[in-house]
């Protein structure tokens, strides 16, 4: 804005506090400046009343819901691969809660990127439900598979002993059980570790079981089955690994506590505006309550010049008579009449 205008913009504001000073306001900007100062009220007191906080409040503590829900899920995870135990943690109920939360959420996001990230996390949820049911299947059939297959070391262990004294080639059966306790080493290094050299190991080791030959019927029996658990281990543990993996890219807890944590921020920013239009509410209303006393004072004032000018230009009332009694005794003083009222006579004044 350049020195001219400015200039110009002070002279007539100027002019214009003159002229309000030297003629006064008339009704239309009387009503105009108190529907002003009215908005200002009304205004200040919506801001220092803002919902925004309540909302934010409310959209944390369903976030809180959300994170002990995706906890549970996860200890039903690591309790699957440690256990092999599936319990029924996922409910249509909490998908259904987690949704609604983060709709609510997306419905109270200051910026598209938060929202988009609502979207991705509605997306991983959803996906996640069904990863940990799938998961916690697929590692109870693989702890299930690896138990058939430890079942083996009793059974050829039993077989062996019975065909000990029988069989001439001991050596044989010696190797035999040698070869199942490697391969069970193995199986179960690569259910607890299941890595690429472990399986590679477990494979090797399998590999030797349908050469075992020439070892009594039973103990064939045996091993062949063993080779099948063990194919069944081979092929459910990458299944569960999968399932694992991705739920290790999903990683809904930190994304859930990170978007807690913006929350957080908004509503004690919510809460740090709030109470300063509650201060500044509080001030307008008491320059507000200044100027009505002002205002009120004006009025009266007013009002009691006018009652003033309307007794002085009333017309003159006519001369009242003033009217005086004198006591007029017209009876003579008698000793038979000492109680009587002596008579009374009214003269009307000017």
């Amino acid at each position: 804005m350049s020195k001219l205008a400015r200039s110009w913009i002070v002279l007539r504001l100027r002019r214009a506090f003159v002229r309000v000073r030297q003629r006064g306001l008339d009704a239309r900007a009387t009503a105009f400046i108190a529907g002003l100062l009215v908005a200002g009220l009304v205004f200040l007191h919506l801001l220092a009343d803002d919902a925004a906080s309540q909302r934010n409040a409310e959209v944390l503590a369903q976030l809180a819901g959300v994170k002990l829900t995706d906890a549970r899920w996860d200890v039903a995870v690591l309790r699957a691969r440690a256990s092999g135990v599936a319990e029924r943690v996922v409910q249509a109920r909490d998908v259904a809660r987690i949704q609604r939360t983060l709709e609510a959420a997306y419905a109270n996001a200051h910026s598209n990127a938060l929202r988009a990230g609502i979207e991705e996390l509605k997306k991983a949820y959803e996906e996640k439900a069904d990863l940990v049911t799938r998961y916690q299947q697929a590692s109870v059939d693989a702890k299930h598979a690896l138990d058939a297959a430890m079942r083996a070391d009793a059974a050829i262990g039993t077989l062996v002993r019975n065909a000990w004294r029988d069989f001439t080639d001991r050596d044989r059966l010696v190797a035999a059980e040698n070869l199942v306790a490697r391969v069970l080493a193995e199986a179960q290094q690569y259910h607890h570790s299941p890595n690429t050299a472990s399986r590679a190991a477990l494979e090797g080791a399998a590999v030797d079981l349908p050469r075992a030959h020439s070892l009594p019927r039973p103990i064939e029996t045996a091993l062949a089955r063993l080779e099948s658990d063990v194919h069944q281990v081979l092929l459910l543990k990458p299944l569960e690994q999968m399932l694992g993996d991705r739920l290790a890219v999903l990683n809904t807890a930190a994304r859930i506590d990170e978007l807690a944590e913006t929350y957080q921020r908004q509503l004690d920013d919510a809460l740090a505006a709030r109470g300063r239009y509650r201060t500044a509410l509080a001030a307008y209303s008491l320059v507000l309550l200044l100027i009505v006393a002002i205002a009120a004072r004006r009025i009266y004032r007013r009002y009691v010049v006018l009652q003033a000018l309307a007794a002085r230009s009333a017309p003159p009332r006519p001369a009242s008579t003033v009217e005086d009694a004198e006591l007029v005794d017209t009876r003579p003083p008698d000793e038979h009449h000492p109680g009587d009222v002596p008579n009374l006579r009214v003269i009307n004044r000017p």
